[in-house]
């Protein structure tokens, strides 16, 4: 079968982040966000959905695709992706501790873990938190913590939380993904602007997410202990994945996320076994299979997103064994890896 493999110049960018030691310019990827077309049924009960290959972008299924809608607690990819890439280029440490800010109060859902300001603990444990039990004050304190060290650095005109979604727009802007704004760290909404993004967009960050590293690890558990330190004793907490569908069918990821305008929202990821193609000079090439499945306003996301991946699975290898086509509006642009 013919392997097609998608490649973009990357050019310098006005983005920045900020390390401990400096500041680092990041590539852009020009045009990568182009509207995906109708290539699915309409399922009752979905607003919009997309099913994508997370390897080379070829989008399966779709429907409503580049409709822009809240998306919820999925906000959280791209906090958890800001971090790591700050971490990554600054030689972060994950076992950092952070203090749960006052500001959580503000929240109008903390999350189930309980945290409370004042409450330290580690920059891991802030994630499994934010990724697996989708905890609001956990994404609050990542975004405050490391929003401090942009703000050290110069960066956001001294509000922390600014800061950080800066870098969060800045990883949008970078993808491609032009129909997404994000406003906050948690992806709750106030009263100010709401953020909002696409199915075609929240799989362009799933497929960057499945190449930046140690992200896959912070969503792939069903459940993790953690620590908490308050008032100098540690406290242990049992950390559940609100993901129910993790096992089932291959799913290794995937992230939830509810809110009432949003609605219930949902991206699960699986693979199957790699595939040997044999080339026209006789050589193989090994190909990976992955499937990205993301549901916004669903009625019943997890039964649907199930079904979308199961349906999708037969679409995507009629579509390899067709020699893997292109057309317009069958592919999302996303860099090989996050520089």
């Amino acid at each position: 079968m013919k392997i097609l493999r998608f490649t973009f110049r990357l050019v310098a960018a006005v983005v920045v982040v900020a390390g401990t030691s400096g500041c680092l310019t990041m590539p852009v990827v020009p045009g990568a966000s182009s509207a995906v077309a109708e290539l699915g049924p309409v399922f009752p009960g979905i607003a919009s959905y997309i099913v994508v290959d997370a390897n080379d972008g070829h989008v399966v299924m779709a429907h409503a695709a580049n409709q822009k809608r809240p998306v919820a607690s999925l906000t959280k990819l791209a906090t958890a992706m800001t971090v790591l890439e700050y971490m990554k280029h600054s030689g972060g440490d994950a076992g950092e501790m952070m203090v749960v800010p006052s500001q959580i109060q503000l929240l109008a859902d903390r999350g189930a873990l309980g945290f409370l300001p004042g409450d330290r603990l580690a920059v891991r444990d802030g994630l499994y938190a934010a990724m697996m039990a989708s905890d609001n004050a956990a994404a609050e304190t990542l975004a405050v913590h490391f929003g401090q060290k942009l703000t050290g650095a110069g960066l956001g005109g001294g509000n922390p939380m600014a800061a950080f979604v800066s870098q969060m727009n800045g990883l949008v802007h970078r993808l491609g993904m032009n129909g997404t704004m994000f406003v906050n760290a948690h992806g709750l909404e106030g009263s100010g602007p709401m953020g909002y993004s696409t199915a075609a967009d929240v799989g362009r960050l799933t497929m960057a997410g499945l190449r930046t590293p140690g992200l896959s690890f912070y969503s792939s558990q069903s459940q993790r202990g953690i620590t908490v330190v308050r008032d100098g004793a540690a406290r242990p907490i049992l950390v559940r994945n609100t993901n129910v569908l993790l096992g089932r069918a291959g799913i290794d990821g995937g992230k939830t996320g509810t809110t009432t305008p949003a609605g219930p929202c949902l991206m699960i990821t699986a693979p199957r076994p790699a595939t040997v193609d044999k080339r026209p000079d006789g050589s193989t090439v090994v190909v990976p299979n992955r499937l990205i499945v993301v549901v916004l306003g669903a009625s019943d996301r997890f039964n649907q997103a199930y079904t979308l991946l199961m349906q999708g699975w037969p679409a995507y290898e009629r579509w390899r064994a067709a020699g893997s086509p292109v057309g317009a509006g069958t592919a999302l642009g996303v860099p090989a890896a996050l520089p």
